[in-house]
């Protein structure tokens, strides 16, 4: 295997093979116990990589460090809040116990914590926020978080449990240059994580199927870590779900915009409009303002986490930056144009060819991929 001298790597995913290399990262997360979240964080952060960052189907793709520290950060980002009534919520055992919590958090949501609270007070209620305003509090965070994914996960990401010393699957990247005391300089020097032939591709195409799995798990996990009765769908909600408070801020200058018509049916809006995900959040979590439009309600519950006709998609990302930079200033929330715009790319060009897309109410669409394409 991998990790040991004179083995020779993984063969990458054939063209077709995208379910079997899913397969076999949903096998290393059931394979045993994990001692953190940090694993789940990282694997949602590679897929969202590769969905917003396409390349045929043969391709390597090389991920930069910090740009994955961006993403765990983002994840994270809402779960270091309180939850409920009581504090926040337990990401793993503390470090030296490795039985029963007693305290405390795991370094990364423990960094995003001290640093969300910061962030906030300079007026950044969202990670994608920070980023964007280049606040020094937020990219020495960064450098933090991805020095700690260098140390951990990276280095035992695809070791399965229990495997001999030194024994690595490395089905996704060579992970021989991370280690648990890498220094920072030394993690400068390394460069991008590169992710194997193929495996971009793969994570890409199963996105909609290993998200689920990753998200399950993780709030497995989070009642395993806590010692307390969790509500499951509660619990989904709130480590995973959209910021509805920051959505209802832009109940009005959408309406404005929009001249109070409904982005998918143009029927006037009624009083009680749904801020609406244009590629479904349980696709890619995009929370800018270049995804989000103001649905009739009746449009918002026919069309549910459907993925709609590409028109729907190019009609939102064509709308002018200007008026998209109004409505980040108006809720708070960042205007991620480039991330949904390839998001896009990513997600219509690698669906199959019958896929049903939503148009509108009772109206829906049978995919087909466009020449050259996917």
């Amino acid at each position: 295997m991998p990790g040991q001298p004179g083995t020779p790597p993984p063969e990458p995913p054939r063209a077709g093979d995208s379910i079997a290399l899913a397969q076999r990262v949903v096998a290393l997360l059931e394979s045993g116990a994990r001692q953190s979240t940090y694993k789940l964080a990282t694997l949602l952060a590679l897929i969202d990589e590769a969905v917003e960052n396409p390349v045929p189907e043969s391709a390597e793709l090389a991920v930069a460090i910090p740009s994955l520290a961006q993403r765990v950060i983002g994840y994270y980002w809402p779960q270091v809040r309180p939850y409920t009534t009581g504090g926040p919520l337990r990401q793993g055992w503390p470090q030296g116990s490795a039985t029963r919590p007693d305290g405390g958090m795991p370094r990364i949501p423990r960094l995003i914590e001290e640093a969300r609270a910061a962030l906030r007070a300079e007026g950044h209620v969202t990670a994608d926020r920070a980023r964007e305003s280049g606040s020094r509090v937020y990219q020495l965070l960064v450098r933090d978080v991805a020095h700690q994914l260098a140390r951990n996960p990276l280095t035992y990401l695809q070791t399965p449990v229990r495997a001999p010393q030194g024994v690595t699957t490395d089905l996704l990247f060579d992970a021989s240059g991370f280690h648990n005391s890498i220094s920072r300089a030394a993690l400068d020097a390394h460069g991008p994580l590169v992710l194997r032939p193929g495996v971009a591709a793969a994570l890409r195409e199963c996105a909609p199927l290993l998200r689920p799995v990753v998200e399950m798990t993780w709030i497995a996990d989070i009642v395993r870590f806590n010692a307390t009765e969790l509500d499951h769908d509660d619990l989904a909600g709130f480590l995973f779900g959209a910021d509805r408070s920051s959505l209802i801020r832009l109940h009005d200058p959408l309406r404005d915009i929009q001249h109070g018509r409904c982005f998918y049916c143009a029927a006037p809006l009624r009083a009680t409009p749904h801020v609406d995900h244009v590629l479904p959040w349980s696709r890619v979590p995009l929370d800018g303002t270049a995804n989000l439009v103001l649905t009739d309600a009746r449009c918002n519950s026919n069309k549910l986490a459907m993925l709609p006709v590409r028109d729907h998609h190019e009609r939102a990302i064509g709308r002018p930056e200007t008026l998209l930079r109004d409505l980040s200033e108006a809720s708070g929330l960042p205007v991620l144009l480039d991330r949904t715009t390839d998001a896009g790319i990513g997600i219509y060009t690698t669906i199959p060819t019958g896929t049903l897309l939503w148009r509108g109410r009772g109206s829906y669409e049978i995919h087909q991929r466009r020449r050259g394409t996917g």
